[in-house]
């Protein structure tokens, strides 16, 4: 089994390679030949129905929406949330969106809010799962030093204390080709940066996971 991870492609249409954003990630697809393609969000608000056809018609795909989305074709493709997906013999779940409560929308509807009571109802259905893909990243100020507390980014911290996924997939943080931590139960946290600043993308095979950039290996770990 052979899994390829993206996040954050942010196709849009104020340069010429975020422009080619898809055709980049299609040709990452023939090269890498995986058997699933994981998408952590933000694929961006150029994308298309067609552009996500193209990508469908190469590999099966488990993709969840971050916040800067088509909102109007993205929907359609994504995983809803909690939603067990079994490859081979590792289970996968996903999240989509960004978690909020109801005092930090303030009123405002947000396309992206994923409301975060739906988590207790989540936990115990998601416990042991091996692969947890979010485009929310968990509260890691040792790892983020600008992140900022929210009382939502705590809630989904503490639900991922209580699912302990083996792999944790997430996107929408910035700084560098890709983010890695360990946690406390030993489960893995992964971030990558697949727009055109750093093309960053993770190849995983069994219990390996390789960290590229461009195309070059830049990292790897085990995991499982």
């Amino acid at each position: 089994m052979k899994i390829l991870f993206v996040s954050d492609l942010h196709k849009t249409l104020e340069s010429l390679e975020e422009m080619e954003s898809v055709d980049w990630l299609l040709s990452i697809i023939d090269a890498v030949k995986p058997d699933y393609l994981i998408s952590a969000g933000d694929m961006g608000e150029a994308i298309t129905a067609y552009d996500l056809q193209r990508i469908t018609s190469r590999t099966k795909a488990i993709i969840v929406y971050g916040n800067h989305e088509n909102f109007l074709v993205i929907k359609d493709y994504c995983v809803r949330d909690g939603q067990v997906i079994e490859l081979g013999n590792l289970k996968v779940s996903g999240i989509n969106g960004l978690v909020e409560e109801d005092e930090e929308r303030k009123g405002r509807r947000r396309e992206y809010a994923f409301d975060v009571r739906l988590l207790a109802r989540l936990s115990k259905r998601l416990e042991g799962v091996d692969v947890l893909v979010s485009h929310q990243p968990p509260y890691l100020p040792e790892v983020y030093p600008g992140m900022r507390y929210s009382p939502g980014l705590e809630a989904f911290t503490r639900f991922l204390y209580e699912v302990r996924p083996k792999l944790h997939l997430s996107g929408h943080m910035t700084g560098g080709c890709y983010t890695y931590y360990e946690f406390p139960w030993g489960g893995r946290y992964l971030r990558v940066d697949s727009s055109s600043k750093h093309r960053c993308y993770a190849v995983i095979e069994e219990d390996r996971v390789t960290v590229y950039e461009r195309s070059a290996e830049i990292f790897a770990f085990e995991w499982g």
